[in-house]
């Protein structure tokens, strides 16, 4: 589905009824990485999986897009679907513009779950991001996929689970590469740095990490933890930064019960 939000058009997936759950993608992605998820979620929660602006099926605006942009656009939404309140979930980048809907909308907000997510821009993330860039100018796309699968996924994933990262792979073939490069121009113009307002979240914070992230450190997740007063963390053995994919029955799981606790306290308030 697609309706109009602020300047663009914005597609969407709403599948199920009950509490609604916004689903924000990562970086480049766009709302099929929740779509293993989405068939056990959706049978107890209203699942928005969004494609962010630039992203997936969404219009693409010829301009630099900002975190408070991408966190602006999803709050539109929720008001075009007469939704007053959700629980804002993302992964990686998507999880830091769930931070942002956290600070900027906080009316809006029912609670987060944050997965593999960083308050600001780890220097691992960078040195990632020069890995990949330096393996596309030297081998081009297929070069650039390769680097990042060593990059998101343990290493026994990769080893085990070879249909999922090809299928995976096939996905990132279909990425616009403009997207991330008016994403980088946006950190240009709106550097991505909360780590000294995430103390001000007072919603229930749900944090996942990948143990073995090299991306985007646990120690960035610790972090957040440590900040948000109101939140626990869960830390999964095992697991990259890729672990939203190498442990969907855990996330479905966690996810769930995150919710099902609230929705009960909310009730008994």
């Amino acid at each position: 589905m697609k309706a109009k939000v602020e300047d663009f058009e914005m597609y969407y997936e709403d599948v199920g009824k009950g509490p609604a759950l916004v689903l924000i993608h990562g970086m480049g992605g766009d709302s099929t990485e929740w779509s293993p998820l989405i068939p056990e979620l959706s049978r107890e929660v209203r699942c928005i999986a969004v494609d962010l602006r630039g992203h997936g099926k969404s219009e693409k605006p010829n301009q630099p897009y900002t975190q408070d942009m991408f966190a602006d656009d999803v709050a539109a939404l929720l008001d075009t679907l007469k939704i007053d309140k959700a629980y804002i979930c993302g992964v990686s980048m998507g999880g830091f513009v769930a931070l942002k809907m956290a600070l900027n909308h906080p009316e809006k907000v029912n609670g987060l779950i944050l997965i593999d997510t960083a308050a600001r821009i780890p220097p691992k993330s960078i040195e990632a991001g020069a890995r990949w860039a330096k393996a596309f100018a030297e081998k081009g796309l297929e070069g650039y996929i390769e680097a990042e699968i060593k990059d998101i996924f343990h290493p026994m994933f990769v080893r085990r689970h070879k249909d999922a990262v090809k299928r995976f792979a096939d996905s990132m073939r279909t990425r616009d590469p403009t997207t991330v490069s008016r994403i980088q121009q946006g950190y240009m113009k709106s550097p991505p740095a909360l780590e000294n307002e995430i103390k001000k979240i007072k919603v229930p914070t749900l944090i996942i990490h990948g143990r073995e992230d090299e991306v985007v450190p646990v120690e960035e997740a610790e972090f957040i933890h440590k900040q948000i007063p109101n939140s626990q963390i869960a830390i999964i053995p095992f697991a990259g930064h890729a672990a939203l994919l190498e442990r969907e029955d855990f996330f479905i799981d966690a996810i769930l019960y995150f919710i099902e606790e609230n929705e009960k306290k909310t009730k008994k308030a």
